[in-house]
């Protein structure tokens, strides 16, 4: 007889459910850029961004987006860095829309106005995340680096 490498009897291993075959790829999370407002000392982007090279431009994400959808993804993410710094975002938006994504921007919210807010939506955005590194704004400043996210230049509820 066969052995699976299991130190299970084979009357207890034989009703074990079968491993699950992979399946395919739901969510693809593309990270737009590395460039961000912020300096979280936890962060996995490069602090050499200069070093990085370039972004994929406009053509290459939307060739990303179709390959990701011919596989079987059915929700995009937009993160980065910081998404809200691409120029071209509405537009990333707009045709991830129109392959059939389910989209979501995930963001710190620093340059999120109300202009863009509409303009995501016109463009088909389903979902906004915001990042918060604490409710606490000195703590926040803290942890991300910077003063940025403070209630003089946001909408953060004053406590």
């Amino acid at each position: 007889m066969l052995s699976t490498g299991s130190n299970l009897p084979d009357s207890v291993s034989d009703k074990l459910p079968p491993k699950p075959e992979i399946g395919l790829p739901l969510w693809l999370l593309a990270e737009l850029t590395y460039r961000c407002p912020l300096q979280c000392p936890y962060c996995s982007n490069p602090l050499d961004f200069a070093e990085q090279g370039k972004e994929l431009s406009t053509e290459q994400w939307i060739k990303v987006f179709r390959e990701a959808r011919e596989m079987g993804a059915a929700q995009l993410g937009f993160s980065g860095g910081e998404p809200l710094v691409r120029q071209d975002l509405a537009e990333l938006i707009a045709e991830a829309r129109k392959l059939g994504f389910y989209t979501n921007l995930i963001t710190s919210g620093i340059g999120l106005t109300e202009q863009k807010i509409s303009d995501f939506k016109k463009a088909g955005l389903d979902h906004i995340q915001i990042s918060f590194q604490a409710s606490d704004e000195q703590v926040n400043n803290l942890l991300a680096g910077s003063k940025k996210p403070s209630r003089k230049n946001s909408k953060w509820p004053a406590r």
